[in-house]
């Protein structure tokens, strides 16, 4: 009899798959919160032209002849993007943002806005939209989405934005 009576329970708690992917539907709420980007990662080695290889975008900045690259990650990782209940972004840009190029990395720009499907986060700026798979564990939130073949062997790659609480 109790077993009968916590059926019900048990299977209300279980996560909705809406997008079929198999994986748990993320809550809407669960991106509300100001975030910080803590990395930008691809998912395969990119050759640096030196004898090695990363997937770090933040070692591969650093790599590029003539690039603040300290400032631009300084940048990246110091600003502070607000993900607002009504669906808006506000931002909190760091003093370090003197570079142009930050808005060549950041995903994310003032003023946007952003609706939760299931496991996909759109982002949309200027009537333009951005779709990305994305993830939240805890205090944790990924976002992927497919960039250009990072390594020359004619496919399609990911890349994945990285963000904490802040």
């Amino acid at each position: 009899m109790v077993m009968l009576l916590a059926l019900p329970l048990w299977f209300a708690s279980c996560s909705k798959d809406k997008d079929g992917n198999g994986e748990p539907d993320v809550k809407p709420n669960a991106i509300e919160g100001s975030w910080k980007i803590t990395g930008i990662k691809a998912n395969v080695q990119i050759d640096l032209g030196n004898g090695t290889k990363t997937n770090d975008f933040f070692v591969l900045m650093k790599a590029i002849p003539g690039t603040d690259a300290n400032a631009l990650i300084a940048c990246l990782t110091d600003s502070k993007t607000t993900f607002n209940g009504n669906g808006s972004i506000s931002g909190t840009p760091s003093p370090a943002c003197a570079s142009a190029d930050v808005d060549d990395y950041n995903p994310v720009a003032d003023k946007s806005t952003w609706k939760v499907d299931g496991n996909k986060l759109t982002i949309t700026t200027g009537g333009t939209s951005e779709i990305y798979d994305l993830t939240i564990d805890g205090s944790v939130m990924k976002w992927s989405t497919p960039i250009e073949d990072l390594n020359d062997d004619g496919k399609e790659d990911m890349v994945t934005f990285e963000f904490k609480k802040a």
